[in-house]
């Protein structure tokens, strides 16, 4: 299988993926989201690579689960904030950091196309063939092995789009996020990037749980509910100058931060984020990608901040996570100590 190269046209003059004509296709292993942008993800990978994260295309630099070609993916592995040093090509990136440059990359696509999923794949496939019905209905580089028009490519991925749109319809948590779950509860970060070590820090000053990961990690719902709040301000307290005499207006200690309100009265709260992938009155799954860790608010480096409430009252995240890690008997919120986690 060849790849093809395309050339979008006003939006942005980056080439977008480069396609292999068709994999044979499977189940994605480790979807970036819930719900629409899972599932097209899901669709993306199942046929550019048949979900292979690690493959490489013999013919050109098409790499990984969503064969980006080198000078794509350096383009949208910074608009993600990932860094090209460690991840110079799409296939030296673990699932999770693919995941999370293709859906900045899809999120981009839909914002410029008034959420339209079917210009999804025509600018996957060919990009010069947005709006342009000749195009569309060309076979485009067939020197290179294509043999499907664009509309053709674009049938065939809504086709299976639609499919896995209906799978998840009928269980919710089909295509959430790449970590792990365990019933009703979820590991809020990727395991890779958990040291055991980790699990029993205390926090600085009050109850509540610190892990430094790098920016742009995927940040995880512990547990479902429905988001109630989510902070806008992307600047840094120190950088920004929050503690002097004229401090911006906007200064949060939360940053791009993120609540969650679960029905049984337990209100976990993520800060630090760069992104925010949900909106206040969603209704979140458990496990489900909801935000990518920053250095946002007031904190000194990239990390994850979580807070445990019920009525009012912190208590400690450390022994859930450990239950989580390790998988042992999972500990209700409410008997979740309220001291002894902090310094």
């Amino acid at each position: 299988m060849k790849a093809i190269f395309g050339v979008l046209g006003a939006t942005t003059m980056f080439l977008l993926a480069i396609p292999m004509v068709f994999a044979n296709g499977g189940p994605a292993t480790t979807p970036y989201a819930c719900g629409r942008l899972g599932v097209i993800l899901d669709t993306i990978r199942t046929l550019e690579s048949g979900g292979d994260y690690t493959i490489r295309n013999a013919n050109a630099s098409a790499a990984g689960a969503y064969q980006y070609i080198t000078a794509t993916w350096r383009h949208w592995a910074e608009q993600a904030d990932v860094s090209t040093d460690t991840y110079p090509t799409a296939d030296t990136a673990p699932p999770h950091v693919q995941d999370q440059v293709a859906g900045v990359n899809v999120t981009s696509i839909l914002a410029d196309n008034d959420n339209q999923i079917e210009t999804v794949p025509v600018i996957w496939y060919y990009p010069a063939a947005l709006g342009n019905d000749t195009i569309m209905d060309q076979v485009p580089v067939p020197s290179a092995g294509n043999t499907l028009t664009v509309r053709e490519y674009q049938t065939k991925w809504l086709d299976i789009y639609n499919e896995k749109l209906a799978a998840t319809d009928d269980d919710a948590t089909v295509t959430c996020a790449s970590t792990d779950v365990t019933g009703e509860w979820a590991l809020p970060v990727p395991r890779e990037v958990i040291d055991i070590s980790d699990l029993d820090d205390p926090h600085h000053t009050y109850p509540a749980w610190d892990v430094e990961i790098p920016t742009g990690t995927p940040i995880y719902a512990i547990t479902g509910g429905t988001v109630t709040n989510v902070g806008t301000w992307t600047g840094n307290w120190w950088r920004a100058g929050c503690g002097g005499n004229n401090a911006p207006a906007a200064c949060t200690s939360c940053g791009v931060g993120i609540t969650i309100q679960h029905p049984d009265g337990l209100r976990h709260t993520y800060c630090h984020n760069v992104h925010a992938h949900v909106a206040e009155g969603d209704t979140i799954a458990p496990g489900q990608h909801i935000g990518d860790s920053g250095d946002t608010g007031r904190s000194g480096t990239p990390h994850l901040h979580l807070e445990l409430r019920i009525n009012g009252i912190r208590h400690c995240p450390q022994p859930l996570l450990a239950a989580l890690y390790n998988g042992t008997a999972i500990p209700k919120p409410r008997e979740l100590p309220a001291t002894g986690c902090s310094f």
